[in-house]
């Protein structure tokens, strides 16, 4: 038994560095993307289907945002880091355009006439007129959500208006700005070669500056919190705050990725970082306000518990869990699709059955949209990622090798140390409601 307990401790006290523990596809990421985008069902559920928040204590919602937005750093900085910055861009508009375009057309070609028709009683006025559905394809066509709602299909006739006056028919896809945001940094760090290894300390150097800003936030009256950044050419107006909190976790993320090979994976420190993530939320303290705090300042230090802890469980998850997304990512379909399903079932008067009733039929209706989403649109979207214009393709017998897109090299990897192949990252990541 001694024995037994001494492996234990020796085990848990163990440390290795990210670089050996993150086995390329062999990971839990897809895991924790669906159960990130399940967790934003169960959270907007309540708000949705009750017009009450699900906890009081802590936002569910905002938590699996945060948790999006840490996988997405990782993955997308290494992305960066092996491919040209056009053939960066161009994996990133597959990823997440397509199947955006394809749920605004669900909801203004199919959603939208449908309610108007039982409000109504006719189309009169839904395509061209203002607010319309014209208006609402091209205020939101690039991911920046300009336009929640169209006309007046959800004026007074669901929960979430009686508790929030939301006409919204969407409210998951205003996330998608910041993500966009994230991935032109992200390229233009790219471009100015500080993602390599020897100016890698910049970003770093970067997500310590954020920190402390965050961490003044939340004891006195903020810096950079008040107004927006914008409007932005497509993306519209980005909130500082917002920026501030889930730019953090990106940060986070991405430094992770840049210091694999130095950041420990530990065990001990995995649990504690749960651990207190757990009770700080549980107390309440996940989320502010601290003395004359910004009003739901974030508490740094838990962002920062919270940013390790995801990464720890993506690579300690258990191997059968490792199989979730690998081939079939549905997880970015439930996020961009359920807001919509729960605001529809919610018109519809399904929450009578009651709060799990409501739950099961929001996650099925979602799950079932992204299975469509992932195999009619997006996995087809993303088998053009390796085009290259004929303008720019190497002539027969050309130098091979070494080059991307635009005849950039990626970067390079130290001797005797296997970059993992791409695993592409969720772009999106969802607000709770309210």
């Amino acid at each position: 038994m001694r024995r037994f307990l001494r492996t234990v401790a020796r085990r848990s006290l163990a440390s290795q560095p990210l670089a050996d523990a993150y086995h390329g596809r062999a990971n839990g990421f897809g895991a924790l993307r669906l159960a990130f985008a399940l967790a934003v069902v169960l959270s907007h559920s309540a708000a949705l289907g009750f017009g009450r928040p699900l906890l009081h204590r802590v936002d569910l919602g905002a938590l699996a945002v945060a948790g999006f937005f840490t996988i997405s750093g990782f993955l997308v900085v290494g992305s960066a880091r092996r491919s040209s910055v056009p053939r960066f861009l161009w994996h990133r508009a597959l990823r997440i355009w397509p199947g955006l375009w394809a749920c605004l057309l669900v909801t203004g070609l199919v959603v939208a006439p449908v309610l108007h028709l039982e409000r109504h009683g006719t189309l009169d006025g839904l395509w061209r007129g203002p607010g319309g559905v014209l208006d609402y394809l091209r205020q939101n066509w690039w991911g920046g959500l300009r336009q929640f709602g169209i006309a007046d299909l959800l004026v007074g006739d669901t929960p979430y208006w009686r508790w929030q006056g939301g006409n919204t028919l969407n409210g998951s896809l205003w996330t998608l700005a910041y993500e966009i945001y994230c991935y032109l940094a992200v390229a233009v760090l790219a471009a100015l070669t500080v993602l390599r290894r020897q100016l890698r300390w910049l970003v770093l150097l970067a997500a310590i500056a954020v920190f402390g800003v965050l961490c003044w936030n939340y004891l006195r009256q903020g810096i950079w919190t008040v107004g927006a950044v914008g409007p932005l050419p497509l993306l519209g107006a980005l909130e500082k705050t917002y920026l501030l909190w889930y730019g953090f976790l990106f940060l986070v993320g991405g430094v992770a990725e840049l210091y694999r090979d130095r950041l420990p994976i530990n065990d001990l420190l995995g649990l504690l970082a749960l651990v207190a993530v757990g009770w700080l939320a549980v107390r309440g303290s996940f989320v502010g306000p601290g003395p004359a705090a910004v009003d739901r300042a974030f508490f740094a230090p838990a962002l920062l518990a919270y940013g390790y802890a995801v990464l720890w469980l993506a690579v300690r998850l258990p191997a059968p869990l490792h199989r979730v997304g690998r081939t079939h990512d549905y997880s970015y379909g439930v996020y961009i699709y359920s807001f919509l399903v729960q605001q529809v079932l919610a018109k519809a008067g399904v929450q009578a059955v009651g709060p799990v009733g409501f739950l099961v039929a929001s996650a099925v209706l979602s799950i079932g949209l992204a299975m469509l989403s992932w195999h009619l649109v997006e996995k087809p979207a993303l088998r053009l990622k390796d085009w290259t214009p004929a303008a720019l393709r190497e002539p027969p017998g050309g130098p091979s090798g070494g080059t991307d897109l635009a005849g950039a090299a990626p970067d390079t990897v130290p001797a005797g140390r296997l970059r993992a192949p791409d695993a592409d990252a969720d772009p999106a990541a969802a607000p709770a409601a309210g």
